[in-house]
C-alpha cells in the first residue's frame, strides 16, 4: 500500500484519534490538541494503514532479527509486524512488575539478535531508556527505535547518549501541516485557523 502523511492524518482525524480544541493533559498543562494512538487498533482500516507505515520504515532499515514493543503503546504494532515479517516479537516494560519474575523484557529471541524497538509516539525518549538498557543487558543488539509520530522536536538527549537512531514515519508538525490540506468536511475552517496559529 502507498502510505503518506496526508492519508494517515485523515484517518487519525476521522476516527477522533487526533482531536483539536482545548484539553488538560495528565501533567496539568493545557494543550490545543490531543492525540491517543492507543485507539488505532480499534479501527481496522486505520490499523492496517498504520501497519503499512511501519512496514515502510522496516523495509528501509533492511535486516533485523526481532522486534520489541514498548509497553503498552508499541505492543499491538510490534506483535502484528513480527507476525508479518516472521520474526520474534518481544515486550519491553518501562519498569519491572512488582510480582512474578519481575522481568523488563518478555519473550524469546536468539542471543545477539538485532532488535528494533517499536513504539507509537516519542516525546523525549526517556520512557524508552530502561527498555533499551534491559535489551542490551539481555545480550541483544539495539541501535534503532521506530515510531509512527515524532513529537520530540529534536529533544532526544538520552537516546543520543545511548547512540540510538530514531526513525519516524512523520513528525507532529507534518501531521498538522497535512491537516491544513484536508477537506473542510473533515477539518473545519475554525480548526484550520487554530492549527495555523499554533504552527
Amino acid at each position: 500500500m502507498n502510505v503518506n502523511v496526508k492519508g494517515l492524518t485523515g484517518l487519525l482525524i476521522k476516527n477522533k484519534i487526533l482531536k483539536f480544541g482545548e484539553f488538560t493533559l495528565k501533567s496539568g498543562k493545557k494543550s490545543w490538541f490531543y492525540i491517543d494512538l492507543r485507539l488505532i487498533p480499534s479501527f481496522p482500516e486505520t490499523f492496517r494503514y498504520v501497519i503499512d507505515c511501519y512496514t515502510k520504515l522496516l523495509e528501509e532499515i533492511g535486516h533485523f532479527d526481532a522486534l520489541a514493543g514498548v509497553a503498552v503503546g508499541g505492543i499491538p504494532f510490534s506483535s502484528v509486524l513480527g507476525f508479518e515479517f516472521k520474526v520474534p516479537s518481544l515486550i519491553v516494560r518501562t519498569q519491572s512488575k512488582e510480582h512474578g519474575l519481575r522481568k523488563l523484557v518478555e519473550g524469546h529471541a536468539k542471543q545477539e539478535s538485532r532488535v528494533i524497538l517499536v513504539d507509537d509516539l516519542i516525546t523525549t525518549g526517556s520512557s524508552k531508556i530502561h527498555g533499551i538498557i534491559a535489551l542490551r543487558e539481555s545480550n541483544f543488539k539495539v541501535n534503532e527505535i521506530i515510531v509512527l509520530i515524532d513529537r520530540s522536536q529534536g529533544d532526544l538527549k538520552e537516546l543520543n547518549e545511548l547512540e540510538i537512531n530514531l526513525i519516524s514515519f512523520c513528525t507532529i508538525e507534518e501531521i498538522f501541516k497535512a491537516a491544513l490540506e484536508l477537506d473542510d468536511s473533515l477539518v473545519s475552517n475554525d480548526t484550520k485557523k487554530l492549527i495555523s496559529s499554533n504552527l
